[in-house]
C-alpha cells in the first residue's frame, strides 16, 4: 500500500509524534510512505521515510499515485478540500486530534477560536473517513459531521525504552529528588495542561513530595511566578529536553491534571513504563482506563489532586495493571491494525 501523509510542519508536536508512530508501523509492515509538509521547522522530527515540502496553494500531490492520503491538522485538511480530484484513486482520511471548539478557544480566544473551528469542520467535508481519538470524541464530532464517515482509533506510543538519560541529566534529577517522592510532568507549559492546579496541590502535600516538570511554553513565566521561596526547593522546571519519556524511569508518579486532551500521549508513555498515574477525570481517560489502572480526580480541585497522589502511592498494583492495559489495547500493533481497517485493507475488514 502507498500512503501519503500531510502535516503542516515537521516539528516536535504531539500530532507529529502520532504521525511518526503511524509511519513507523506502516513501514515495519512494508507499506510505502511519503510525508508532505508546508512549513520549515528549526527542530524537525527525523521521520523514517521520504519527506517533501509542498505548497498549500499548489496541487502538486498526485492523489492517483497513492492508495491513501492521510491528513493531520487544519492546513492539511484544507489541502484535500481544495485539491482532491473528483474521481481520484486515493482514500482520503483525516485524524482529528482535539476537541475543536474547546481547544481552539484556549489557543486563539473565544471568537477567533469559534470561527477557526467552523473552518476546521468544513475542511474535512471531502474526506472519505474521519478519525477521532476516542468514542467520546466521535460522539462530540457527530453533532456536526457525518456519522457514517466518523470512526475512532486510539493512539499508541512506539518509543525506545533502551534510551537512557545522559550522566549529567541523571545526576541533575537524582540530586533534586534525593530520598523524596518524585512527581513528574512532561508537557507544554500552557494553562490547558493544569500546571497551575498541580503547583497549588504541592502546597497541600507533605514536604517529602517534589515536582519535576519537563517542557516549555507560553505560560512558563506565569507558573514560575506561582513558586515562592517556601515552595521553590520542591519544584524544578527542567526546560525543554529531547525524548522526555526518558525521565519516566525516575518518576515515582506521573501527573496529568489537564483541562482538556484529545488522547494524551504522555499518559500512554507513562502506561508503557508501568508508572503510577494520576489524571484529571477527562472523558477520554475514563473511557480508556479503569480505577484499577490509574487514579482520577475532578478538575480543577487541587485538594482532590493532592489526595489522589497520596492514594496512588499506597497502591503499587496500579503499575502492573496499567502496563497490562497498554500492552493489550494501546500497543503499536493494535494501533496498526486499527488504521489498516480504516484505510480499507480487506485483511483487517472494515
Amino acid at each position: 500500500m502507498k500512503i501519503a501523509y500531510i502535516v503542516n510542519h515537521l516539528g516536535q508536536t504531539g500530532v507529529n509524534h502520532v504521525v511518526l508512530d503511524l509511519i513507523k508501523q506502516m513501514q515495519h509492515h512494508s507499506h510505502d510512505c511519503r510525508l508532505f509538509y508546508f512549513e520549515d521547522n528549526t527542530e524537525p522530527i527525523a521521520f523514517p521515510c521520504a519527506t517533501e515540502k509542498t505548497s498549500p496553494a499548489e496541487g502538486k500531490i498526485d492523489f492517483n499515485a497513492y492508495d491513501v492520503v492521510h491528513t493531520h491538522g487544519l492546513k492539511a485538511n484544507l489541502y484535500v478540500l481544495r485539491h482532491k480530484p473528483r474521481h481520484g484513486k486515493a482514500r482520503c482520511v483525516a485524524t482529528l486530534h482535539c476537541y475543536v471548539f474547546q481547544d481552539f478557544a484556549d489557543l486563539y480566544g473565544r471568537i477567533k477560536g469559534f470561527l477557526l473551528g467552523l473552518i476546521f469542520l468544513l475542511s474535512v467535508l471531502r474526506h472519505d473517513k474521519i478519525v477521532a481519538l476516542s468514542k467520546d470524541a466521535v460522539a462530540y464530532y457527530s453533532r456536526w459531521l457525518s456519522r457514517r464517515k466518523l470512526c475512532d482509533a486510539y493512539n499508541t506510543r512506539d518509543i525506545d525504552k533502551s534510551e537512557d538519560l545522559t550522566p549529567d541529566e541523571r545526576k541533575e534529577i537524582l540530586t533534586f529528588k534525593g530520598d523524596d517522592t518524585l512527581i513528574g510532568m512532561n508537557c507544554v507549559l500552557i494553562l490547558r495542561k493544569g500546571i497551575d492546579v498541580m503547583l497549588k496541590a504541592m502546597r497541600l502535600l507533605p514536604d517529602t513530595y517534589k515536582l519535576y516538570i519537563v517542557g516549555t511554553g507560553k505560560e512558563e513565566a506565569l507558573f514560575k511566578s506561582m513558586v515562592d521561596k517556601d515552595l521553590a526547593p520542591r519544584i524544578h522546571f527542567a526546560g525543554a529536553r529531547p525524548r522526555a519519556h526518558r525521565y519516566l524511569s525516575l518518576y515515582d508518579i506521573y501527573a496529568l491534571p489537564s483541562r482538556s486532551e484529545g488522547f494524551p500521549l504522555a499518559l500512554l508513555e507513562a502506561a508503557d513504563y508501568g508508572k503510577r498515574v494520576v489524571c484529571s477525570a477527562l472523558p477520554v481517560v475514563k473511557e480508556c482506563f479503569t480505577d484499577d489502572e490509574l487514579i482520577t480526580f475532578p478538575m480543577p480541585s487541587e485538594t482532590a489532586l493532592a489526595a489522589a497522589i497520596q492514594t496512588a502511592m499506597t497502591r503499587p498494583e496500579l503499575c502492573t495493571n496499567i502496563k497490562k492495559r497498554f500492552d493489550r489495547d494501546y500497543s503499536p500493533e493494535s494501533f496498526y491494525r486499527r488504521y489498516m481497517t480504516i484505510y480499507g485493507c480487506n485483511e483487517y475488514g472494515e
